[in-house]
């Protein structure tokens, strides 16, 4: 069945690509910085409803989603999501249900790929970032590899796509690791991930990075 959800992926990861290259300008910056193999947690800014499939087309591995469970509630849309690997994760806690279920993927060797803001536009807005991220990163010690959208929120534009008038930019940062962050322990070490993570996509994305 994973293998079979793999493939599903890999087909609908291709007619993505067309799509948006058809569709609009995609730069994609630092693809070099992906690591060869997994395991590895893919990490990003959220700007719109694009956000998850336009990455995801153009990362070479297949990619498991921490997506929002709301999603899941509609049952066609859920079996698609479940059946290319995506998984469902609550929004108003921490859910130690979908934190066990990104662990036990990269243990198997797997790519997570999350929206450490937990909803669209809310880096732009200074929010708070969500802190499941780090604990799957204190658990698993795996790279972390951050990726800054821009331009996306063009695609809402019909005009613009039939003119392919549409520039969306994908910069790829350097991995890192959370152990490597500091001699920090616990919740020191998470805070700082933290800190580092929203200080790496505020740099890929060209923004000043706002307090926590």
């Amino acid at each position: 069945m994973a293998r079979e959800k793999l493939r599903f992926q890999a087909f609908l990861k291709l007619l993505f690509r067309i799509f948006f290259r058809t569709c609009a300008k995609i730069r994609v910056i630092g693809i070099e910085n992906i690591p060869g193999q997994p395991p590895y947690i893919v990490f990003s800014n959220h700007i719109s409803w694009f956000d998850p499939v336009l990455v995801g087309s153009f990362i070479p591995n297949p990619v498991h989603i921490m997506a929002m469970e709301a999603l899941f509630a509609f049952r066609p849309l859920g079996f698609l999501m479940r059946s290319v690997g995506a998984f469902p994760v609550s929004r108003g806690s921490l859910d130690r249900r979908a934190i066990e279920g990104a662990v036990d993927i990269l243990a198997n060797e797997g790519v997570v790929f999350i929206f450490p803001e937990g909803g669209i536009g809310r880096l732009e807005r200074g929010d708070q970032m969500r802190p499941g991220i780090s604990l799957i990163a204190q658990r698993t010690n795996v790279p972390l590899v951050p990726i800054g959208i821009s331009g996306c929120r063009g695609l809402y534009n019909p005009v613009k796509l039939l003119l392919r008038r549409v520039t969306v930019t994908i910069r790829i940062g350097k991995p890192f690791i959370i152990s490597s962050l500091a001699s920090l322990t616990g919740k020191k070490m998470r805070m700082a991930a933290m800190d580092r993570i929203r200080s790496e996509l505020c740099a890929l994305t060209e923004r000043e990075a706002l307090p926590a």
